[in-house]
């Protein structure tokens, strides 16, 4: 008897381009409990990844090169206007200050809060100083 080789047909080509079918997965038992094995694996170590603390991240600034310019910060400047008349807001902070130090005898630096009501019917400006000090400045 002869044996006949026969020839297996090749899948169509085009140029670029070869069309191949995937090997169908085979499942078997052993294959179903290797799968439950490394899914059980994966998760235990999932678990002891999440249990263990964050790595503390340690970082360090370098100072700024010479020649760098900072962000430029914009320029506010408050007026109050009443009455036919304006007042700078930096001016008020500023003869308050002057209050403080020349009147009272305190250094500027031991202002640790300044609050300032400017009151056009009273015509000045109420200050707080360090939640203590209370006064009034004429307009």
């Amino acid at each position: 008897m002869a044996t006949r080789a026969t020839k297996k047909a090749e899948p169509k080509t085009t140029a670029d381009t070869t069309v191949k079918e995937a090997p169908a997965k085979k499942t078997t038992a052993k294959a179903v409990k290797d799968e439950a094995a490394e899914a059980k694996t994966t998760a235990k170590a999932a678990e002891k990844t999440a249990e263990k603390p964050a790595a503390k991240k340690t970082t360090t600034r370098k100072p700024a090169a010479k020649g760098t310019t900072k962000k430029a910060e914009a320029n506010t400047e408050v007026y109050v206007q009443f009455w036919g008349k304006e007042v700078y807001a930096k001016d008020v902070v500023a003869n308050i200050k002057k209050i403080w130090t020349e009147e009272m005898g305190n250094k500027e630096e031991d202002i640790t809060d300044l609050k300032v009501y400017i009151k056009p019917e009273d015509n000045g400006a109420h200050y707080v100083i360090n939640n203590d000090i209370t006064g009034f400045l004429g307009l």
